[in-house]
């Protein structure tokens, strides 16, 4: 068997045959590595995962898709780095709404000196309006359940499922782990006047339906470059806009990172959890923190 092999080898019109085939059998050759490659990759359910993440993040940046789902959110992981929680101080150039900021107002430290280099950096007339910091998951629980409350009201004999879903269009669901405000990482703002006076950006805060998009072809000249204005503007300080809400940002949560294609997660986790019925703070929260700035 070995013989006839050299045997064929000797032959040259072989040879020149093998030579005018070989890229042919490279060809093969490298399908069948890429094939085997493909099959052992797959065969891990963390790739698996890391590849779906990546096709889910891949079809958003292409604009195949205008979000990325709650699921996939939902799965990114967190690896909580502790920042701790900061009482949110004044500024020359930030004004809160008091109507939706919750007390005490609490915002990741680092997110807090982000946003305080984002105010440094705004001209004489225009501010930074907040609108909402950290959120209890307290908060979140009852603003839910008043939101469960009247869907059930609106339609009688509803099941469950359909109006959880329902709800979900009113208000955060507390089993949704997307991040958000309950880490303290996500910042609800806009840009105003020095009397508090929201810019025009085509609804008003918290106004959901299709114009609260961020891209949307309705928009006028106007709004389209207000929102844009903010959008370039956190971004650059590494904040991500949730596409659905153009005065949502978010830096370190679950979103943050599945808008920015970190396979490796997030930083920040809920800041609080559910201890025997209670909720608890499990990251540092100081309230006494004071760095001297010129404000």
């Amino acid at each position: 068997m070995v013989e006839k092999v050299f045997e064929w080898f000797e032959d040259p019109v072989n040879i020149e045959w093998l030579k005018s085939h070989l890229a042919f059998f490279i060809l093969i050759a490298a399908g069948v590595i890429l094939l085997v490659w493909f099959v052992w990759y797959l065969s891990s359910k963390r790739r698996r995962r890391h590849l779906r993440f990546h096709l889910h993040h891949t079809a958003y940046s292409l604009g195949l898709r205008r979000l990325i789902s709650r699921h996939w959110i939902s799965r990114t992981h967190v690896h909580e780095c502790f920042d701790p929680l900061v009482d949110f101080l004044p500024h020359r150039h930030i004004i809160f709404n008091e109507d939706t900021i919750e007390n005490p107002n609490l915002i990741r430290k680092k997110v807090l000196f982000k946003l305080y280099k984002i105010a440094d950096r705004l001209p004489k007339g225009i501010n930074l309006l907040v609108f909402k910091t950290f959120t209890s998951r307290a908060s979140i629980s009852e603003v839910w359940g008043k939101a469960l409350g009247e869907v059930e009201a609106e339609n009688p004999g509803i099941g469950r499922h359909e109006a959880i879903r329902l709800a979900r269009f009113k208000a955060r669901d507390p089993k949704d782990s997307m991040g958000g405000h309950e880490t303290g990482g996500a910042v609800d703002v806009a840009l105003c006047d020095d009397n508090g006076e929201m810019f025009d950006y085509g609804t008003k805060y918290h106004e959901f339906n299709d114009m609260t998009f961020t891209k949307n072809h309705k928009l006028t000249p106007v709004q389209r470059k207000n929102r844009r204005r903010l959008v370039r503007m956190m971004r650059s300080y590494g904040f991500v806009n949730f596409p659905a809400e153009w005065w949502h940002f978010s830096y370190g949560d679950r979103s943050w990172a599945a808008y920015k294609g970190k396979r490796h997660g997030g930083i920040y986790g809920a800041a609080e959890s559910d201890m025997e019925g209670r909720y608890s703070f499990t990251v540092p929260v100081n309230r006494s923190i004071h760095e001297s700035r010129h404000r």
